[in-house]
């Protein structure tokens, strides 16, 4: 019964694999990362650094973010048609569990994305002629941006139950992720959960977090993931008056 949510958002994706084009988008972003790397050796340094920047600058602050808030919308949308969200709260388990059970397949997805975004900076990096292998900190880019984007999935399923509307949370993860960059650049990115991943991945250069840094990162990341996904639990199981 515990994991009954888990497994109906499951087969969601059986039906309907969105998480394909969280497979697709990394390998758009590659193909124009490696052109313009290859374009401008003029005036970059060659190597794994300018390469990263490169994949992953427009990716990780634009392109992705808008995915998620696609994702997100397509997780809450079928309990948005008619009066599905009365039979979502009729079934046996738990609002939150319902909501824990879309993060994680959210949060899933994420990680797909994430995985092939490493996987083909490796492969376009030899193709290239890079010598050697990138060192390790770029797994650490990696995970500190998934665990910032989960961050991003609980705000987007929580603005997606509050909007029945598809395109409309497409357009909040966008211009979150444009205000995270104004924001990282005036040093205020830890209060604002759509610049996470863009301070974790160190995609424009600046260095990986510092010690200080990190922790604070990870206490950002939490705190907004568990507020996010308890107000979208409380939204939730507020759902079915709202529907009737």
């Amino acid at each position: 019964m515990r994991t009954q949510p888990l497994r109906a958002e499951v087969d969601k994706l059986r039906r309907a694999p969105i998480w394909i084009a969280y497979a697709v988008l990394p390998l758009i972003a590659a193909t124009i990362g490696t052109f313009n790397y290859q374009q401008n050796l003029g005036v970059l340094t060659p190597g794994w650094e300018n390469l990263w920047a490169q994949h992953t600058l427009f990716e990780l602050c634009f392109f992705l973010p808008a995915l998620m808030g696609a994702g997100c919308s397509w997780l809450m949308g079928l309990e948005h048609a008619g009066s599905n969200w009365n039979q979502v709260l009729a079934s046996p388990a738990a609002t939150w569990r319902v909501v824990v059970a879309k993060l994680v397949v959210g949060a899933g997805m994420l990680g797909v994305a994430l995985a092939v975004t490493g996987a083909l900076f490796v492969a376009c990096g030899k193709a290239v002629g890079i010598a050697g292998l990138p060192s390790a900190n770029y797994v650490v880019y990696l995970l500190l941006s998934w665990m910032g984007g989960v961050a991003v999935v609980a705000v987007q399923l929580l603005v997606s139950s509050l909007v029945r509307s598809f395109a409309a949370p497409v357009g909040v993860a966008l211009g979150g992720a444009v205000m995270g960059l104004l924001l990282t650049a005036k040093g205020w990115g830890l209060w604002w959960p759509w610049a996470l991943m863009q301070l974790a991945s160190n995609s424009n250069g600046s260095g990986a977090l510092s010690p200080a840094e990190l922790a604070s990162f990870v206490a950002a990341s939490v705190l907004f993931s568990a507020a996010a996904t308890a107000a979208c639990a409380w939204v939730v199981s507020r759902a079915a008056a709202v529907s009737e």
